[in-house]
């Protein structure tokens, strides 16, 4: 009897061997549904793998009831990309870990890795920022301080996107909080799937984007990266 945690990486076919066959033992499914906008619905994970999965909130997710099954039954907790690239996921094994509840990790691909696809060195990427979706009383820009600090250091920035905020959004935000000239932007669609990469201004970014979706502020570039950043990619077909 176990909890297992297993990232369902990029696509809807990237499980691995090891999480199918674990899942097959287990007698609840669930899908964590709130970090990430799915390229894909839950019945294609359900048809695809023929099993039968549960989604669970937020607020279900943080109360961390649920890991109490696992004392008696295997169960499962199924999330996009790597299964602790949430710091979420990583309070739920501390959990386990508390209550005496056996557990086991299923590792997959991330954004975190997928990244590399845009032809920048993954050892020059310094701290990852959010970008959240404002409100009328709840603008954050505290991501712009992690933009400047990485820059310090000729590191570049992953800005990951909270769900349901569009491209035209997000250059909105960081055009209203920045209040300095931004380098070129990186634009990452669908990292993983049918990747799609674009560098230009901030302002000639386009307006729409395909989520999941990622943008990265470089710093200063190495002939490497800029050679490859000179070539348009394009998603495959």
């Amino acid at each position: 009897m176990a909890f297992h945690l297993i990232g369902l990486g990029l696509s809807e076919n990237s499980l691995t061997a090891e999480s199918l066959q674990v899942l097959k033992t287990c007698k609840k499914i669930y899908l964590e549904n709130y970090t990430v906008d799915f390229p894909y619905p839950k019945n294609r994970l359900e048809k695809n793998y023929k099993i039968k999965i549960q989604e669970l909130n937020r607020k279900e997710v943080e109360s961390e009831k649920f890991l109490n099954q696992a004392k008696s039954q295997n169960i499962a907790l199924l999330v996009y990309g790597d299964a602790l690239s949430a710091t979420t996921h990583i309070q739920l094994i501390q959990a386990c870990k508390r209550n005496k509840i056996k557990y086991k990790i299923f590792h997959n691909a991330s954004i975190l890795t997928a990244i590399a696809e845009t032809g920048l060195s993954l050892y020059k990427f310094g701290k990852t920022a959010s970008l959240p979706k404002w409100h009328h009383s709840f603008k954050p820009t505290s991501f712009i301080q992690t933009i400047k600090d990485n820059q310090k250091i000729k590191a570049h920035t992953l800005l990951l996107i909270d769900i349901g905020l569009t491209l035209k959004e997000a250059k909105h935000q960081i055009k209203t909080a920045a209040k300095f000239t931004l380098p070129k932007i990186i634009l990452c669609e669908l990292a993983g799937i049918k990747t799609k990469i674009t560098y230009n201004s901030l302002n000639k970014l386009p307006d729409k984007a395909k989520a999941p979706y990622c943008l990265i502020i470089p710093s200063e570039l190495n002939l490497i990266e800029k050679e490859f950043l000179k070539t348009p990619s394009q998603p495959t077909k």
